[in-house]
């Protein structure tokens, strides 16, 4: 995907979850579903994922790269690396998400705020992104938690992703504990 795609799959993801969100109800958005997250730690965890990101991709190229290096290998296409997550997700037995993006309980009352920061966070990374070139998206690297390094482009698919996942995360988490 070229700078424009995924810039557009971000706010379209974004959004589509965070309409998911909007239309819970109180009881839904703070339900428990077995030792699962509620949707409020869903949101705050994505939440805690994007800003960073954001704050990333409106560094400078040349902090990146003495803070991560470059890119020791092309970008995969979007479907190589979500594969590759799915199989880093099939293997993290003894895993432990950094305390930084383990989610708290954001109160039904403050979901909107939640999301607004969201939505804002996005538009941060999108404009982030307007500034950097295409070869800059595959030349430069960040480390990922779970996957290592990946290149800035790898890092914005996996963003694209990630946000489906938990989507989907409260739906399956609807449809398996009612009410």
């Amino acid at each position: 995907m070229k700078k424009e795609e995924i810039t557009e799959q971000l706010t379209i993801n974004h959004k589509a979850f965070a309409q998911k969100i909007e239309g819970l109800t109180e009881k839904d958005f703070v339900r428990i579903p077995g030792s699962k997250w509620t949707s409020g730690q869903q949101l705050d965890h994505i939440l805690k994922s994007v800003i960073p990101t954001a704050k990333i991709f409106n560094s400078d190229p040349s902090v990146l790269e003495s803070k991560f290096g470059l890119a020791e290998q092309p970008s995969r296409s979007y479907q190589i690396l979500v594969n590759d997550y799915l199989k880093v997700l099939e293997n993290l037995k003894d895993f432990v998400l950094p305390e930084r993006f383990v989610p708290t309980k954001i109160t039904f009352e403050h979901r909107k705020s939640a999301l607004a920061e969201l939505m804002g966070a996005v538009e941060l990374l999108n404009s982030g992104i307007a500034q950097l070139d295409e070869t800059t998206l595959d030349s430069h690297a960040v480390l990922h938690p779970a996957m290592g390094k990946l290149t800035l482009r790898e890092m914005l698919y996996f963003t694209i992703y990630h946000v489906t996942h938990h989507d989907r995360q409260i739906l399956d988490n609807l449809k398996n504990n009612p009410v």
